[in-house]
């Protein structure tokens, strides 16, 4: 009886992918996101859509497309204001023509918070969220990805929360799929401590980005986001053991 069942729901979840579009991924958002190998660049976009360069494994399926949009040192503001907005628009629109269910995460506030309060990032996240769903594609908002800057008690030096909880604000005022990845990357970083953290840093003294490792790391915690968000909608690959050291707090590096 259990095989059959078993072999009943492989077929079923079968079927249903068989139904269902197949799908692309377009990011949108800062150098926290970008793809990057240089000083004062390098995100999690690497280890999300998979890069040869770097060597990253995609946590997406083989064949599917991810197209990181994000650049370095970009606001809000000025992701609009220097094209880069246009650039994405067009990779979504690229994508819906080609009758594929097009995800679109969007992360700032690293540089928003630099030069407006929050709720200035938040009138330009919700302009974002309506123009991507006019142009077709699924808006999917995330917090920021947390510094990797510590207290002398071991928590985390928190100068993101109000950029992620007007990212939070905006998502339940849109009704917008969330990943909470400041939440869950301050949790994990707390949890294997300062050394091994910084063991994901771009540069030494570099808190904010990613190194190959950090991409791995961070990219993958955006797949499981995601995967928990969309339960079994998405092409996302598993990587049983770095998700249990993710969601166990152990160190992978």
């Amino acid at each position: 009886m259990f095989h059959l069942l078993s072999t009943f729901f492989v077929f079923f979840i079968a079927g249903i992918s068989a139904r269902a579009p197949p799908t692309s991924f377009v990011l949108v958002g800062d150098s926290t996101t970008a793809n990057g190998t240089t000083p004062n660049s390098g995100g999690w976009g690497n280890g999300f859509c998979g890069s040869s360069l770097t060597g990253n494994i995609a946590s997406v399926a083989s064949g599917t497309p991810c197209i990181n949009t994000a650049h370095n040192g970009a606001t809000t503001g000025t992701f609009v204001a220097n094209g880069f907005w246009n650039i994405s628009l067009a990779a979504i629109r690229g994508e819906v023509a080609k009758a594929r269910r097009t995800i679109v995460t969007v992360q700032f506030g690293h540089n928003d918070m630099k030069i407006a309060p929050p709720e200035s990032m938040g009138t330009n996240l919700t302009s974002m969220v309506q123009q991507i769903r006019a142009a077709g594609g699924e808006p999917v908002l995330v917090t920021s990805l947390t510094r990797r800057s510590f207290n002398a008690d071991g928590t985390v030096a928190d100068t993101l929360g109000p950029w992620a909880d007007e990212t939070i604000l905006v998502a339940q005022q849109q009704k917008t799929h969330l990943l909470d990845l400041h939440a869950a990357s301050i949790s994990y970083v707390e949890a294997i401590g300062p050394d091994a953290a910084h063991v994901l840093n771009r540069l030494p003294d570099d808190n904010t980005h990613l190194n190959v490792n950090g991409t791995t790391v961070f990219g993958r915690m955006v797949a499981d986001l995601m995967a928990v968000s969309f339960p079994g909608q998405l092409p996302i690959v598993q990587n049983a053991a770095l998700s249990f050291n993710i969601s166990h707090g152990i160190p992978s590096f």
